[in-house]
């Protein structure tokens, strides 16, 4: 995990410590530059990721302040990589996990921008939330990029694991929403009745060069899936 991220995570932690709410400011960028002694860009940058997280507002010449925080089960679908370490309480755990390393379909390889003979991990998850199914994820990883995983890893933040390893970080992504009928797999996967639909989310993601390393798609129970932006 990156400076910047860290000191976003203490930042959220003293909002809820401290149970500041909505207009309420936090510490002058000079203090904070001072309490976690880092340099001015790092902390702009967690204060940042903030904002984008829809936790503060920054107001050019005042200051900056907290935002309404969100019930703790739902999450922003703007950050949705960062699932494992989200600015909440209940973080969604990982179940019947599946790792293969095989070759991509056409479809995929095509949202990777990668030859069809260029070998990927096929990672499948079932994510939880207090107990309650969440979603069913599939993500296909280029081994150029990330050239090993495990069900280990990927029992944990496999984006953790490659930032941490492979020194890889997500500049971006493009997410795809979809409302479809479920295939049966993906029913009994998320344990709902075949025939029943949900939200389908596919995301490609890119480093911070701009260089495609994953494509996921994400089914979500439509009955337990809860999201803010």
């Amino acid at each position: 995990m990156l400076k910047y991220q860290k000191i976003a995570e203490q930042l959220f932690s003293f909002i809820k410590s401290n149970h500041l709410k909505q207009g309420d400011p936090l510490p002058s960028l000079t203090k904070l530059i001072q309490e976690y002694g880092a340099s001015k860009t790092t902390v702009l940058k967690a204060l940042d990721q903030l904002e984008r997280a829809g936790f503060i507002y920054q107001v050019q010449g005042s200051g900056t302040f907290v935002r309404d925080i969100p019930d703790e089960h739902f999450i922003n679908f703007n950050v949705s990589h960062g699932w494992t370490t989200d600015f909440t309480k209940t973080k969604l755990d990982n179940s019947d996990v599946t790792v293969e390393k095989t070759y991509p379909t056409r479809s995929v390889a095509s949202h990777l921008q990668c030859a069809i003979d260029t070998p990927i991990f096929k990672v499948q998850r079932l994510k939880t939330q207090d107990g309650k199914i969440f979603c069913f994820e599939t993500s296909n990883y280029n081994t150029n990029f990330v050239p090993f995983l495990n069900k280990e890893i990927a029992k944990a933040s496999i984006f953790h694991h490659i930032s941490d390893a492979y020194q890889i970080n997500v500049g971006f992504s493009d997410k795809y929403f979809k409302v479809r009928q479920l295939t049966a797999f993906e029913s009994d996967k998320l344990n709902l009745p075949q025939g029943s639909f949900g939200l389908a989310v596919q995301e490609t993601f890119y480093t911070t060069s701009g260089e495609i390393f994953d494509f996921s798609e994400n089914v979500y129970h439509y009955e337990n899936a809860t999201f803010y932006i």
